[in-house]
């Protein structure tokens, strides 16, 4: 058994040894309590060294973590995150088999945490334990990752690709320059928004027809006549899925060089209210915007129809996954309960 300096690259096979050394090579930004942390580290990993450690830390992603969590000390770090890097090594290969998408992080450890994050949906508070923990056994003289989710939030918003795991495909050339979508599964969008806690508890399965003092109300959508007319086109049994998306253009690099039209998804079975906050929202995909060489080009009726047929392409791929689902639906959880849904598009907003 020998013991390495996680400070430096020395080895030392006496415990003894080790402890003097270490209370030298200590930098002196750690103060005793991280010491004291550091040592009971040292005696639950007695029989897994350092090295090892690192190679555990090198996977891409993580298992769930409660974002609930509001407080998280050192011990509960050590069993907790021990216990998702060894669940996720399952995952591995099933990551390696995804197409990579070029994104300008700093490094790839620094793309990975930003990639746990976004998935899983952790808090700040766990994402910047996840910091706390890697820096303190990484062994490393600089830190790859962000000091703060916070930081490395802001980051991916000002990346000329904000989010991740998404699909890059050609939709259409104009002018000799090769246009692309940014995008990924409509399904997927739509299944996070149900996972969400309290969805079920704001969320319409049915038509409701609403009167106030004899006069029809339309307060959600729910309660409108395309929703009751959708309604009755359903097989027995079968529930209505109302799907909306809304665009507008932004720029999407630190320089405003480059923009992107990015189209969110929501649902507006969702009553209004709760659809409205941030997370009953998903962003589905970037649409790219063509660009013209001058006032002239960008008036001209040819522009105009590539400029359409552009969009149209775009939502064509993106919306292809609702026409499989025609004939038979679709069943997801609402909940913990299957229910059998027929998607219809209600609402497509852009400016």
């Amino acid at each position: 058994m020998s013991y390495k300096c996680p400070f430096c690259p020395r080895y030392f096979s006496t415990r003894s040894a080790y402890t003097k050394h270490k209370n030298f090579c200590t930098p002196p930004n750690n103060d005793s309590s991280d010491s004291e942390e550091l040592e009971e580290f040292e005696h639950k990993t007695n029989n897994h060294d350092i090295e090892s450690f690192q190679s555990m830390m090198s996977i891409s992603e993580v298992g769930e973590i409660d974002q609930n969590i509001e407080e998280i000390d050192h011990d509960e770090n050590e069993n907790v995150f021990e216990n998702i890097l060894e669940d996720s090594d399952s995952e591995l290969n099933e990551e390696e088999s995804k197409p990579e998408i070029n994104v300008n992080y700093p490094s790839e450890v620094y793309g990975d945490l930003m990639a746990l994050v976004t998935k899983h949906k952790l808090n700040n508070v766990t994402g910047n334990a996840i910091i706390k923990f890697f820096n303190k056994h990484a062994n490393l003289d600089k830190s790859p990752l962000p000091r703060s989710i916070k930081q490395g939030r802001k980051y991916m918003d000002n990346m000329k690709l904000p989010n991740l795991n998404y699909t890059k495909t050609s939709i259409m050339n104009y002018n000799n320059n090769e246009y692309f979508l940014y995008h990924q599964s409509l399904i997927n969008c739509i299944k996070n928004i149900l996972s969400i806690s309290d969805i079920s508890q704001n969320f319409a399965l049915t038509f409701e027809k609403v009167e106030h003092n004899s006069e029809r109300e339309f307060s959600e959508q729910n309660t409108g006549i395309w929703w009751e007319n959708a309604e009755k086109s359903l097989p027995p049994g079968a529930k209505l899925l109302s799907l909306i998306l809304y665009s507008d253009a932004t720029n999407v690099d630190t320089l405003g060089k480059s923009q992107l039209h990015p189209i969110y998804l929501s649902i507006g079975n969702i009553k209004n209210w709760r659809r409205n906050k941030k997370d009953a929202k998903q962003l589905l995909a970037y649409l790219p915007i063509l660009k013209s060489n001058n006032i002239t080009e960008r008036k001209s009726e040819t522009f105009k129809i590539a400029v359409c047929e552009c969009f149209h392409k775009s939502l064509e791929l993106l919306l292809d996954p609702l026409l499989k689902l025609n004939k038979n639906g679709i069943d997801l959880f609402l909940n913990n309960e299957m229910i059998w849904f027929y998607p219809r598009v209600s609402a497509i907003i852009c400016d």
